[in-house]
């Protein structure tokens, strides 16, 4: 393992050259393809010197559609409330935190074997002022899929055409638990399994956004505070999803969707995440907190994008 240190003008050492603030440019947005390679680079962390992968880039727009500000964040854990011997050994859970940098030259490259994990899900989030103009942009890592994601798995994996099989249970969005859909023929032929594409004015399943900030854990079955859809206070106006057709060979599958302001006053997001329904329920399967929240204004729009990808090796 090579580390590089940063050199002059902000520079970074990779394989396939050098990443820079001055060659990547100010003032303009970076390419998608370049933020995914960032996303799959390892640096050492100014302010707690682990070895992290970087976890998102966060732009902000000015009125002529120019880059004002780019923010880098890594994906790092926290054993300093932990007594030094647990924190060695990692008998406790680490408290993941996401440190900050505004600049890649203030990072040293960590030179691994990158390889691409089997799954990965990344998340997009625009903001866009009362007038369509982007003015912030956040790719990130998706925190993790959640049990209920499992169970669902589970149920699918054990159902035969026959319709025979066990229905596995979850807790739904509102915290009861209950049977996720198994049969093919049996008992729910008529309803929808993994379904996530809500219509227009429905915030019961699909991309939702709230506005809280707690952690994940294997308990979480909802989003910690839902943005209910309406005008009202406090209220978005929930868009209908569109999807990225697939087709044979296709190795990501992408979801979006958009939601509009009309309550009145700003409104800050600070977590998303992508619900099912299935058997009349409503389940969680992924819950991300925003690395930076956005301050959604009266008459702006928010928009989401779950890409989930894998890797064939």
């Amino acid at each position: 393992m090579l580390i590089s240190r940063a050199g002059s003008g902000g520079s970074v050492g990779t394989e396939a050259g050098l990443i820079t603030e001055r060659a990547i440019g100010v003032d303009r947005s970076l390419p998608e393809e370049q933020v995914f390679d960032l996303l799959h680079r390892y640096f050492i962390c100014p302010y707690c010197g682990n070895i992290s992968r970087l976890f998102a880039v966060n732009e902000f727009y000015g009125e002529d559609g120019s880059v004002v500000g780019r923010e880098y964040y890594l994906s790092c854990h926290d054993v300093e409330d932990l007594p030094p011997e647990e924190a060695r050994n990692g008998t406790l859970p680490f408290r993941k935190v996401h440190h900050r940098v505004s600049d890649l030259g203030e990072l040293k490259e960590v030179r691994i074997t990158r390889t691409k994990p089997n799954v990965e899900v990344f998340l997009h989030a625009y903001n866009y002022d009362a007038g369509g103009h982007l003015t912030q942009r956040l790719i990130q890592r998706s925190d993790s899929f959640l049990p209920n994601f499992i169970g669902m798995l589970y149920s699918q994996l054990d159902c035969s055409y026959a319709g025979s099989g066990t229905s596995g249970s979850g807790p739904n969005i509102g915290g009861t638990n209950e049977v996720f859909i198994s049969d093919y023929t049996g008992v729910y032929p008529d309803n929808d399994i993994f379904a996530t594409n809500d219509g227009s004015g429905d915030a019961s399943y699909g991309i939702q956004v709230g506005t809280g900030t707690a952690a994940n854990s294997t308990s979480t079955y909802a989003l910690a505070s839902q943005i209910a859809n309406g005008t009202g206070s406090g209220q978005l106006s929930y868009g209908s999803h569109s999807y990225v057709s697939w087709s044979a060979g296709s190795t990501n599958t992408v979801a979006t969707r958009t939601f509009i302001n009309q309550s009145g006053a700003s409104i800050t997001v600070s977590e998303v995440g992508l619900v099912f329904e299935s058997n009349g329920y409503s389940f969680i399967m992924i819950r991300d907190v925003l690395s930076s929240s956005f301050t959604v204004a009266n008459g702006a729009s928010f928009n989401v994008q779950y890409t989930i990808a894998i890797t064939v090796s």
